[in-house]
Parts: C-alpha cells; sequence; structure tokens
C-alpha cells in the first residue's frame, strides 16, 4: 500500500512544482509575447490565469516567507534572511488598493462589451493605482531581487506577478480605451450641445482617458484612505508600508543587530523552526548570548544537567556524542522546514527525557524552568 501511495504522489507533485515554478514564467513570457504581438496569443486564457494564479501564489509565497517587520532582531544564519518588505501595520492600506486594482482588471476582462463611460473610467484609475504599485514593488526588492529567501520561492518569484501586471495593464487599457473611442466615433452627439460636442473631442483621444482615470484615482484615493483612517490607519500609510522596513530599496529604518544562535542544534530549532509548531516561549542567555528557547530545549538541557549530576562518565560520553554529531548538524538547519522536521524527530526523544526527569528529579518542572536563567 505504500508503495502505491508513493507512486500515486508522483503526479501531485509534479504537478505542484509545474504550478509553482514553470507555470509562472511561461505565463510571463506569454505576456512579453502579447504586449509586443499584433497577433496575441490566447489572450483572454492567458490574462485570466495570470491574475488566478498570481495573487494565490504571492499570498503562498508571503506565508513561507515569514520575514518580520524591521523592528525585530533576526538571527545569524537562519531564514528568512531579510527583514519584511512592507510594514504589516500599513498592510490594510496596501491590500485596499490592491483589491481596488484586481476588480478593476476583472470588470474589463470579464465585461463582453464596452462598460458605460463612468465605470470605464473608474477601471482605469484602479487598473493605473496597481501599476504604481507594482513599479513601486519592484524597486523595492530590487536590491535582493537573486539572493534567496526560501529557495526556490525567492524574490524573483516574488516580483513575476508584477512584472506580468505591467505587462498585462498596458495592453488592455488600450483596447478598453479603443472600444470606447470606437462607440463615440459610432455615434456622433447632436452638434447644437456645445458642450457634449466637447467631451465627445477630449474623449476620441486615447490619452484623456488615461488622464481622466488619473484625475479621478485622486479623489477615490481620498475616499478610500479617509474610510481606512477610521480603522486606524495613516493618511500615508501607502508610502510608510515601503519606507518603514529596512534591508530594502526604499526602506529608512535601521534594525536592532542580529542575534547570534548557539551552536546547540534544538537551539536552532527553537529559532528557525515555525513559531506555531515549534512554540518559542522566551529569552535565555547561554554562554553570555540572547538566545530564543523552547520547552523542547529545556527538557533536553534538564536531562542533559541531571545525567551530570547523576552519572558524570554517562554524561561525557552524552556529552562527546553530540559535541561530534550536534554541531554539523546545526549547520544544516539553514531553513524553517529543516528546523520543524528535526523538531518532530525529536518528539521521541523528549517524552524520554521527561519520563528520566519524572523519574529521577523530585521537582522536574523546576529544573526544566530555571534553564538558560542564570540560576
Amino acid at each position: 500500500m505504500s508503495i502505491l501511495y508513493e507512486i500515486a504522489s508522483i503526479p501531485l507533485t509534479v504537478l505542484i512544482i509545474i504550478v509553482c515554478l514553470v507555470l509562472p514564467v511561461i505565463l510571463t513570457i506569454c505576456n512579453l509575447y502579447n504586449l509586443c504581438s499584433k497577433v496575441p496569443f490566447h489572450e483572454q486564457a492567458i490574462d485570466r490565469c495570470t491574475f488566478l494564479l498570481g495573487p494565490f501564489l504571492m499570498w503562498l509565497l508571503w506565508q513561507f516567507w515569514s520575514a518580520p517587520d524591521w523592528d525585530v532582531p533576526l538571527y545569524t544564519y537562519i531564514e528568512p534572511y531579510f527583514h519584511t518588505p512592507l510594514a504589516s501595520w500599513h498592510m490594510p492600506t496596501i491590500l485596499t488598493l490592491l483589491a481596488w486594482a484586481l476588480l478593476s482588471f476583472w470588470l474589463v476582462r470579464i465585461s463582453g462589451k464596452p462598460l458605460p463611460p463612468l465605470p470605464t473610467v473608474l477601471c482605469i484609475s484602479g487598473l493605473e493605482t496597481g501599476a504604481f504599485l507594482a513599479v513601486v514593488f519592484i524597486v523595492q526588492l530590487l536590491p535582493h531581487l537573486t539572493e534567496g529567501l526560501w529557495l526556490p520561492f525567492d524574490t524573483f518569484y516574488m516580483v513575476l506577478f508584477p512584472l506580468n501586471y505591467l505587462l498585462t495593464v498596458p495592453r488592455l487599457l488600450r483596447q478598453v480605451i479603443q472600444k470606447q473611442i470606437t462607440r463615440l466615433e459610432a455615434a456622433p452627439p447632436d452638434s447644437g450641445k456645445r458642450f457634449v460636442c466637447l467631451c465627445h473631442r477630449v474623449l476620441s483621444r486615447s490619452r484623456s482617458w488615461v488622464l481622466a482615470g488619473f484625475l479621478l484615482a485622486l479623489p477615490l484615493l481620498a475616499v478610500l484612505l479617509g474610510i481606512l483612517i477610521l480603522f486606524g490607519q495613516a493618511p500615508d500609510a501607502a508610502v510608510r508600508a515601503f519606507t518603514e522596513t529596512s534591508d530594502w530599496a526604499l526602506s529608512q529604518k535601521i534594525s536592532p543587530p542580529p542575534i547570534e544562535y548557539d551552536g546547540h542544534y534544538l537551539c536552532t530549532v527553537a529559532v528557525g523552526g515555525h513559531p506555531k509548531l515549534v512554540k518559542p516561549t522566551r529569552y535565555g542567555v547561554r554562554h553570555g548570548k540572547r538566545i530564543v528557547v523552547n520547552r523542547q530545549l529545556c527538557v533536553a538541557n534538564a536531562f542533559e544537567q541531571l545525567i551530570m549530576e547523576r552519572s558524570p562518565r554517562l554524561h561525557r560520553a552524552v556529552r562527546s556524542f553530540y559535541d561530534t554529531h550536534g554541531y554539523p548538524l546545526s549547520q544544516k538547519l539553514t531553513t524553517p522546514f529543516r528546523a520543524d522536521v528535526t523538531y518532530l524527530l525529536m518528539k521521541p526523544l523528549e517524552w524520554f527525557f521527561l519520563l528520566c526527569l519524572y523519574t529521577f528529579d523530585p521537582k522536574p518542572e523546576n529544573r526544566i524552568a530555571i534553564q538558560y536563567t542564570g540560576k
């Protein structure tokens, strides 16, 4: 049964690799071709696939990244190596603008016929706002575009959807504006109405639609920001989201110095694994350096302390084995996934350590609690 399960799981693994790694690159090439070609290649399907897959993969990458804000110290040799490029406390503003941009795209793309003039201008405003966000986000990530942050889910893949957005939107704007101009030319206004004739002449030019979208975006942004201010967002949150960061192109903050992790591989697990799994509890001190500890680390160290007191010879053997294998292992725990796996593999040993502590120590929880406190 296990062999059949492994065979059945291979296509799913290949499918995940194709969807997450190969398909975004293929869509980027297709969007670049469609932007430059007079005869686009499956334009509707490529656009819809881009705007369905792109936001989902961006969300997935962001979850895997789990990069902290600028005011949180990082740990040497433990991923993520950089802070988040967007300040988390300003994310509601960024997400609202992104939602406006995506909604504008789907309204324009799904509609089978030209929208009325005012909804069209509103959608153009949303698309232009999204294009501005995409450009700024790409500029923000440029300093570390080729450096690993959860390889292969690195900044290269984080940039792909904003890049595809910029490849798709100009073509879509050109089509929308051309449809509106064709519609106006097919139904000229009554020559006796001067104001209507003036509007017709203005809107008969493609630049006028782009400018109208930009001008309408300003009051709409003011309304959106006013609503967001009521929910605690700053008036300039869209700018601060990029500047209240460190390590990136537009960053204006300086993060605290990194904290060195100890050579103990369980110290690496406590600081490097996903917090929801490894459950770091507090800071501790080891050899004069501040480290992060969790219960598994404290239990293991309490067990070592116990055997050191009760059987020094056994302790020397255990310590010699650890010094030979533990430190090299800690050098390989460079990703949260590896730290998580090590944490789970150590669970049976942790239970064995607890069994020994509760068997031979009168106050096992006291011994566990004082580990790495200096007491």
